[in-house]
């Protein structure tokens, strides 16, 4: 019996060991997620871009029933009655009439009234791109961002490890005699705000990780594993600034916008100068099958079927008269025309200043990032030749403490340029209406040429 029971208890242990690795292989293995994951994600879930779908299904279903505005109001009626009449019953009859009405009203303005909803379906396609091409840069942007935080953790990690290191190395020295006591104090009170340092660095992560995680839809997972790194930097392409600026107002989606406005406002012009001005065209006809009458003394039945069609053409002479509702109406429309132009004006400056400033910063980003890497690459030397010399005894702790310093900010100070010239190639494909990958090598879309 006991070779069964150790049999068994082996056999269990065996199991709840198999049952761990696999639990540890697939319930705790990190998810990987890309930047391009991570946009597609968005664009399924974010409620701005499921509210602005709904908008352009209802100017959608509006400009393609347009043609219901030449559908007749139809209406159907009946009526019937038993008269009696008490002091000439041979007048006593029953009566039933039944028929159906068709009127149609048509005015010259019903052509500016579909046109109208025409522009309100094109805004409605404007609005919904807007509103996905916004929601794609502001989860790359979120994206990238937070591969910053994750490096500034990385960085804080590592410059525990090292005062850690330095620490043991300096309570060496003090317990030979080698080094002053304050010198072991120093690199205690470098270690604890180092350990300050990274929880405050991995707070900022986790708080920044729940945040994109929502915008894109998805539980807070902290095994979620980015794929992308802040290097994407190194894939900006070369930008030629004339073939940017060449019709940039025209890709603004600003511009779009307001010249869009100002058509529809232009349509709404015309709606209410036909319709008050110009005459309107009324259609009628009714078919009456049933006029049946039936007189009880005579007992004497009389049917007399009848249709009428009858079509009338007004015109509002109120409309004609100057400082009528309807010129001051019209009037006021025209002004609206005139400010948008306006705007749209400004606008276009406004667009063309803006795209300059933009590639200025670009170029500015490119020459600071240039500098920054050539930093790291020194400060890193520094700090390996410091420490090379603070082991042989030639350098102390502080200047070994400085060089660490310096190595790790100009480390910081490298990723946060990566990330600064990303957002603006990002800002400027946004402000051109073009693609998240226009301005970076290794893309499928180049919808500017260099």
């Amino acid at each position: 019996m006991d070779w069964r029971k150790r049999t068994v208890t082996a056999v269990i242990t065996v199991c709840v060991l198999l049952m761990s690795v696999w639990s540890e292989e697939n319930g705790k293995a990190p998810k990987s997620l890309s930047a391009d994951e991570a946009v597609q994600m968005a664009l399924k879930t974010h409620v701005d871009i499921q509210r602005s779908s709904i908008s352009l299904n209802q100017a959608t279903r509006n400009f393609h029933h347009a043609w219901n505005s030449f559908l007749p109001v139809i209406s159907a009626d009946g009526k019937g009655a038993d008269l009696n009449y008490y002091s000439n019953q041979t007048s006593d009859s029953v009566t039933l009439t039944a028929g159906v009405n068709a009127n149609l009203s048509l005015d010259a303005g019903m052509g500016s009234k579909i046109a109208k909803l025409k522009s309100e379906y094109e805004a409605g396609i404007l609005n919904y791109n807007d509103t996905v091409r916004d929601i794609e840069y502001t989860v790359l942007e979120s994206y990238y961002d937070l591969l910053y935080l994750k490096e500034n953790l990385s960085v804080s990690q590592k410059s525990l490890a090292s005062y850690q290191q330095q620490y043991d190395q300096t309570l060496q020295k003090r317990n030979k005699g080698v080094v002053p006591e304050l010198d072991l104090l120093s690199a205690q009170v470098n270690l604890e705000t180092a350990k300050t340092d990274l929880q405050s660095a991995q707070a900022d992560y986790d708080n920044g990780l729940l945040e994109f995680l929502n915008t894109i839809g998805i539980e807070y997972d902290n095994s979620i594993e980015l794929t992308d790194s802040l290097d994407y930097a190194e894939k900006v392409d070369a930008i030629n600034p004339v073939s940017v600026l060449t019709d940039c107002e025209e890709k603004s989606s600003e511009v779009k916008k307001l010249e869009n406005e100002m058509k529809t406002a232009t349509y709404t012009r015309n709606q209410t100068f036909y319709s008050s001005f110009l005459p309107t065209m009324s259609v009628g006809a009714a078919v009456y099958p049933a006029d049946y009458t039936y007189e009880k003394k005579s007992e004497t039945e009389t049917r007399t079927p009848y249709w009428d069609v009858s079509i009338s053409i007004s015109l509002p002479v109120d409309s004609w008269v100057p400082g009528s509702s309807a010129h001051d109406t019209v009037a006021e429309q025209n002004d609206t025309i005139k400010d948008y132009e306006l705007q749209l004006a400004d606008k276009k400056k406004n667009v063309r200043t803006d795209i300059i400033e933009k590639l200025q910063k670009i170029d500015q980003s490119k020459s600071t990032l240039k500098a920054r890497q050539l930093n790291v690459e020194l400060a890193k030397k520094s700090y390996e030749m410091t420490e090379e010399a603070y082991r042989r005894g030639t350098k102390d702790l502080l200047t070994l403490q400085s060089a660490l310093d310096t190595y790790h900010s100009a480390q910081l100070q490298l990723s946060s340029e990566q990330y600064t010239l990303i957002c603006n190639v990002f800002d400027l494909e946004k402000a051109l209406g073009l693609s998240s990958d226009t301005f970076f090598t290794n893309t499928t879309t180049k919808e500017v040429l260099k």
